[in-house]
């Protein structure tokens, strides 16, 4: 064997290795399977929630505040999804991002009738959800306890339903 037929072999052999990398990566050998998230919270009454008691369904979960003006736009829209029959529904769980009196936040959820649940942001960072980049963020959980998709700020009526059909591919409006 001579210097240039090693060579050649040798670049070959690289070459061969870079395609498969390239191919296993595109076939999805390489990427890493989305993690499950989960959270355990109280809510106003003292209760603990975990997000995983909720797999097998849908879960909108909508960071907001009391003092955020987007985000108590965006409440009439969450009551209406929890309270609308669908065929598939998503569960909504609204987590306050503030530290503030619960006889306040009960007096505040009363007059803006919210109808879905509302948990109480702990002291730890809520890993993967956190941090947040502003409010309110919404984040799409998939029935397997998966971020699917994740929409920062104020979201339409618009907005909101076009990303359930692109999530679900059901055309009915949640």
């Amino acid at each position: 064997m001579n210097y240039r037929t090693i060579t050649k072999r040798s670049v070959l052999s690289l070459l061969l290795v870079i395609l498969l990398s390239i191919q296993s990566m595109q076939f999805g050998f390489a990427q890493k399977k989305p993690e499950t998230v989960d959270f355990e919270l109280s809510d106003i009454d003292g209760d603990r929630h975990r997000l995983s008691d909720f797999r097998g369904n849908w879960v909108i979960v909508n960071f907001w505040a009391t003092w955020c003006g987007p985000c108590i736009r965006e409440i009439p829209l969450l009551n209406e999804i929890a309270t609308t029959p669908a065929e598939v529904k998503p569960i909504v769980i609204g987590i306050d991002f503030e530290q503030i009196d619960l006889a306040d936040l009960r007096a505040y959820m009363d007059k803006l009738k919210i109808s879905y649940l509302v948990l109480l942001i702990g002291d730890a960072p809520l890993i993967p959800f956190e941090p947040l980049r502003g409010l309110p963020t919404t984040f799409f959980v998939s029935p397997e306890g998966t971020i699917a998709k994740t929409h920062i700020g104020e979201m339409s009526r618009e907005k909101l339903h076009e990303t359930w059909r692109e999530l679900t591919g059901s055309s009915q409006k949640s």
